[in-house]
């Protein structure tokens, strides 16, 4: 019988989104912004224009801004506990198009039944 693959699967997700997944691991993308002083926390600003605190396990090694990608869980409060996150060059983030993304991420939603969506870790 095959394995439940929903607890492995991080969809793809925006800020409208979170409250639906609380409990459940998924990929947040935006750009991140305003580092705690202590690097334990930060905001991600959404593809839909949504503040979202990102609280990491271990303080951050470096400082994080610009498009970033969050794989964590959506806490009670709409937090990401994150597991991993990918910081990317300053060259993609400015020519990023997060607009056409949400668009993406609403349309995968939406029409859930035609799309398998998330990441599958190995």
């Amino acid at each position: 019988m095959p394995q439940d693959m929903s607890e492995f699967s991080k969809p793809r997700v925006n800020g409208k989104l979170l409250p639906s997944f609380q409990g459940r691991n998924v990929c947040l993308l935006g750009n991140a912004k305003d580092v705690d002083s202590n690097g334990t926390a930060f905001i991600l600003s959404t593809s839909d224009g949504q503040d979202v605190r990102i609280i990491m396990q271990e303080p951050l090694g470096e400082y994080v801004s610009g498009l970033t990608e969050v794989h964590g869980s959506v806490d009670a409060q709409n937090n990401i506990h994150c597991q991993n996150y990918v910081a990317f060059p300053k060259e993609i983030s400015d020519t990023f198009d997060l607009e056409l993304y949400n668009n993406a991420v609403e349309l995968t939603s939406r029409f859930s039944e035609f799309y398998k969506v998330g990441v599958i870790d190995q």
